[in-house]
């Protein structure tokens, strides 16, 4: 079984792995700078370890020469450790970034949608209209940048050279509801179907014939880092502004069976590319 890694630690460890890499340095030559030994470093970048103390991350992160914000988030999650509280329990005080570097790293993604088409999936025209109809981004040139990031967030987990497996399951409103229009919708439905033809993607329509359902609810997407053990995965509750992470083994456990339930709910990803290329006639 792997071992359990909470939410707050994985963050940790992948923003203390991004940092070094883009100061362009070794694990070498950090522990050598800092007089560390190597196995400290490379238990510490692998989350293997008992306690965190705030000094070494706030060491590293000079040697990496961190933004003010992000060291000041690594430093706290450090001094979180060390008290009596659960931290690694429910919570949504990490930086909104988080959920995007999770995702990066994650290797099986399983999502179920409700009323919109999920955000890994989105064409950059159906992103954009739904932005400009969100009262907490203001002007084109947020929405330019935004879509920065979304198009940045896509190439990062689809294109990469090891792809996560990708599982979605897509309620039927999504894709009939007109964001953008009749041409834009009909663009969103084709790299639907583009998409699906990847060999590690995985769409599925939940047909409003399937009535009720075991995913009846919010939307949420389960990462999975380790393989399909629950020790190795974390799920994502997404709110209108916020979102929260899940990760003992009885939550995991029990989104991955409404997930695997809203499957067979669902039509077969042959039939969803079916009924999707209809939607073009």
């Amino acid at each position: 079984m792997a071992a359990r890694m909470p939410v707050r630690r994985r963050h940790l460890v992948i923003q203390l792995k991004r940092l070094r890499r883009e100061a362009g340095l070794s694990q070498d030559e950090v522990w050598k700078a800092l007089g560390w030994s190597r196995a400290k470093l490379q238990r510490l970048e692998a989350g293997d370890f008992q306690r965190l103390r705030a000094g070494d991350i706030m060491a590293l992160c000079q040697i990496y020469k961190a933004d003010e914000a992000v060291a000041q988030e690594l430093i706290q999650i450090a001094r979180d450790s060390r008290t009596e509280k659960p931290w690694w329990t429910q919570y949504k005080d990490v930086l909104p970034g988080a959920f995007l570097g999770l995702e990066t790293e994650a290797t099986l993604i399983q999502e179920y949608n409700i009323a919109l088409v999920p955000g890994l999936l989105q064409t950059r025209d159906y992103t954009a209209a739904l932005m400009r109809t969100s009262v907490d981004i203001h002007g084109e040139e947020e929405i330019r940048r935004r879509l920065e990031i979304r198009a940045e967030r896509q190439r990062a987990v689809l294109d990469r050279d090891n792809p996560p497996m990708v599982m979605a399951v897509i309620d039927e409103a999504a894709v009939r509801r007109q964001i953008g229009g009749g041409e834009t919708m009909k663009s969103q439905v084709r790299h639907l179907i583009e998409l699906s033809e990847r060999p590690r993607v995985d769409i599925q329509v939940l047909p409003f014939a399937a009535g009720a359902h075991a995913a009846a609810g919010i939307p949420f997407t389960i990462l999975g880092f380790d393989g399909t053990d629950a020790a190795g995965s974390v799920v994502y509750l997404e709110t209108h502004k916020d979102g929260y992470y899940l990760d003992t083994d009885e939550e995991i456990a029990r989104y991955r069976l409404i997930f695997g339930r809203t499957q067979g709910s669902a039509m077969s990803v042959e039939d969803s590319r079916d009924f999707l290329e209809r939607l073009l006639v």
